[in-house]
C-alpha cells in the first residue's frame, strides 16, 4: 500500500466487514478523496505529515460553499467552521484505521488540533409556531393525515429522519406505545410514544394507509409505494413554507421535540437515550437552550427586583 486511494480501498472493505453505514463509508471516502485531490495524484502515504492537513484545512477557509456539489450552485459564502471540521474527522479516522491495522507505522494525523468551530444555540420553534405546523396539511385526505402524523410522530419521539422512513409495520408496538429503530451504528433502541401519537398511527393504518401486498414499510406514497426519505423531508419544508416559518426542515423538529421534553420536565437521561445519542454531549445542548426559560422566569419572579430597596 503507498497511496491515498490504496488506503481508502482498504478502508471500504474494512468498513463493510465491520457493518459501518453506507453513509458513514461514504463520508469517510468523499473527505479523503478531498484531500488526495488538494495533495495531488498519487500521492505516496508515508510522505504525508501533520502539516499537510494543516495546510488543507487553511485552504478549505477559501472555498465556496457546494463548489463540489453535483447538484446546487456554489455560493459566495465560505464553508463553515463546522464543514472544515467535518473534513478534517473523515481524514483523522482513515489514518486512525491504517496505523490500528499496522498498514503504517506513526499517524502523522495525531497531533493535528481540530479547527475550532463556533458553538450555535440549536434552532428550535415555538408552540405556536408547531400548532401552525401542524394545522397545514389536509386531515380529511389520506395524504394529508398521512403528513400530519408524520410530523406529530417526529415531534412526539424525536427520532431521526432516517429512522422514522425506514419504520416497517413490525417496529410500531402499538399495546405498550413502543417504535423499534434502528439509529446509527446498527443500533436498536426502542422509543415511546404517547396516546395522541397512537390513536394517530392506528388511524392511518387503518383508513387512510393504501391496501399493499408487497412491502411492509409504514409510510406509502398515495399509490401503495414506499415514501422516500427525501419525500418526507420535502413535505416538512413545504408544510412550513404554508405555515411561514423559516428554515422548516425534519432535524428541526427533532431539535424542537428534545427542547419541549425538557421544558415539560424530562431529564436528560432519558432523552439521550430516545434519542439514540452515544453521549451526553449533544444532549447537553438542548439542555443549555431549555435552561434559558430559568432566566425568563427569574426576570418575572425574581427577588430582588421586586423589593422595593
Amino acid at each position: 500500500m503507498t497511496t491515498l486511494s490504496d488506503a481508502l480501498a482498504a478502508y471500504r472493505i474494512c468498513a463493510k466487514a465491520e457493518g459501518k453505514s453506507p453513509k458513514t463509508i461514504r463520508f469517510i471516502l468523499q473527505s479523503v478523496s478531498y484531500f488526495g485531490a488538494f495533495l495531488g495524484e498519487n500521492q505516496n502515504l508515508i510522505d504525508i505529515t501533520a502539516n499537510d492537513l494543516r495546510r488543507f484545512i487553511i485552504a478549505l477557509g477559501d472555498v465556496h460553499k457546494f463548489s463540489n456539489h453535483p447538484f446546487n450552485k456554489p455560493q459566495t459564502a465560505k464553508l463553515s467552521p463546522q464543514s472544515i471540521q467535518t473534513y478534517c474527522r473523515g481524514i483523522k479516522t482513515l489514518f486512525s484505521y491504517l496505523q490500528r491495522e499496522e498498514l503504517i507505522e506513526h499517524n502523522p494525523m495525531e497531533k493535528v488540533r481540530m479547527p475550532r468551530a463556533p458553538k450555535k444555540i440549536v434552532p428550535t420553534f415555538s408552540e405556536k409556531d408547531i400548532e401552525k405546523l401542524l394545522s397545514q396539511p389536509n386531515k380529511s385526505t389520506d395524504v394529508g393525515f398521512r403528513d400530519y402524523v408524520i410530523m406529530l410522530t417526529f415531534l412526539d419521539t424525536g427520532i431521526r429522519l432516517s429512522e422514522l422512513g425506514g419504520l416497517r409495520f413490525s417496529d410500531i408496538d402499538f399495546e405498550n406505545g413502543y417504535l423499534r429503530v434502528m439509529g446509527k451504528g446498527a443500533k436498536e433502541r426502542y422509543v415511546p410514544f404517547g396516546h395522541k401519537v397512537a390513536k394517530a398511527l392506528l388511524k392511518y393504518r387503518l383508513k387512510h394507509r393504501p391496501e399493499t401486498h408487497t412491502d411492509d414499510c409504514f409510510w406509502l406514497t398515495k399509490d401503495g409505494r414506499p415514501l422516500t426519505v427525501d419525500r418526507i423531508e420535502k413535505l416538512v419544508s413545504n408544510y412550513g413554507d404554508k405555515a411561514g416559518l423559516n428554515h422548516c426542515y425534519a432535524h428541526k423538529l427533532r431539535h424542537t421535540s428534545a427542547v419541549m421534553y425538557l421544558r415539560n420536565g424530562g431529564d436528560p437521561f432519558s432523552l439521550q437515550k430516545k434519542l439514540g445519542h452515544s453521549s451526553l454531549q449533544m444532549t447537553r445542548h438542548y439542555c443549555n437552550l431549555a435552561d434559558s426559560d430559568v432566566r425568563m422566569q427569574h426576570l418575572k419572579f425574581g427577588v430582588a427586583d421586586r423589593l422595593k430597596v
